[in-house]
């Protein structure tokens, strides 16, 4: 039987990333795609490994769900949740696979026809993007009707506002180590109007977070900001810039002086929200949030260290 590794590798790697990307978007976490593509091309490299002679015990179920395992582990840095959610919904593309198979007429052979080019890879990939998309509009519908997931949020940082949609993820965790307030997560680039023209330069300059604080600093932007140490998907550690706001407002209900942490990557893939909201009190967030305009408290021009 001839089979090509090549065909092999490819549909694979589109496969897994696609099913990582849909993972980490059910469970609200945080997006690192070049992890996630690295993960999924060394699942498209155990596939054509299986195929080499003598690796043929590769393809039973054991080794595939360990492997896939181990992928997801790596893709999301250990956390469980987004793993399982992984190997359910590579479960449920296995019957999508099958079900197609059925309807072609060769219910357990499918891939393999694919593999030796017996079947335009085509139709798998199509049915994978549409399996895929049809994920993501559920997982929107969810979002938009799950009971407070998607929260607009007025931040006022020195009298500059600006309303962003953020998600209500309960696994951030962030907070100042100093404060101990928690801290809202924001893409640098969704609330530009909240800064000045030299601040937003230095935030926009891709240095590293400790650099900007330091030029920040020296020109004296009237903006308190400070480092703020976090761990995330993709990541084992590291700092976040973060300013600190005369408040949030969500549904009404203020936070002041909450920090707000700013990332330099996307905080989603589809691009519904744009800032990441832990709920502090547990009960507080309920729904999305009409803003409203508020006066601003005073902030001082004085830098703080982080913790």
């Amino acid at each position: 039987m001839v089979v090509y590794l090549d065909r092999v590798f490819l549909l694979n790697l589109l496969l897994d990333y696609l099913l990582l990307l849909a993972a980490a978007q059910l469970s609200g976490r945080t997006l690192h795609r070049l992890r996630l593509l690295l993960c999924a091309a060394g699942g498209g490299i155990y596939a054509a490994v299986t195929f080499l002679p003598g690796c043929g015990f590769l393809r039973s179920a054991v080794c595939q769900l360990a492997a896939g395992s181990i992928m997801a582990l790596c893709a999301y840095g250990g956390r469980r949740r987004p793993t399982l959610l992984f190997l359910l919904l590579s479960g449920g593309l296995a019957g999508f696979v099958l079900a197609l198979g059925l309807w072609a007429g060769s219910p357990t052979g499918l891939l393999h026809r694919l593999y030796r080019g017996e079947v335009s890879w085509l139709l798998l990939i199509g049915s994978a993007l549409v399996f895929y998309f049809l994920l993501r509009l559920l997982l929107g519908q969810g979002a938009r009707h799950g009971g407070g997931e998607l929260l607009k949020i007025t931040i006022s940082v020195c009298g500059r506002k600006q309303t962003v949609t953020a998600l209500h993820d309960t696994g951030n965790t962030l907070r100042d180590p100093v404060s101990g307030r928690p801290a809202l997560v924001l893409e640098r680039g969704a609330a530009e109007e909240l800064w000045p023209p030299a601040v937003a330069a230095v935030l926009a300059s891709g240095l590293p977070p400790e650099e900007k604080m330091a030029r920040l600093h020296r020109q004296g932007a009237g903006i308190p900001f400070s480092l703020l140490p976090f761990r995330s998907v993709g990541t084992s550690a590291g700092l976040l810039l973060a300013a600190r706001s005369d408040y949030i407002e969500i549904n009404g209900h203020r936070y002041p002086r909450t920090p707000v942490a700013l990332s330099d990557y996307p905080v989603s893939d589809g691009g519904g929200y744009h800032a990441l909201w832990g709920d502090p009190e547990g009960k507080e967030v309920k729904g999305c949030a009409d803003s409203t305009a508020a006066p601003s408290a005073d902030v001082s021009a004085q830098t703080p260290q982080a913790g």
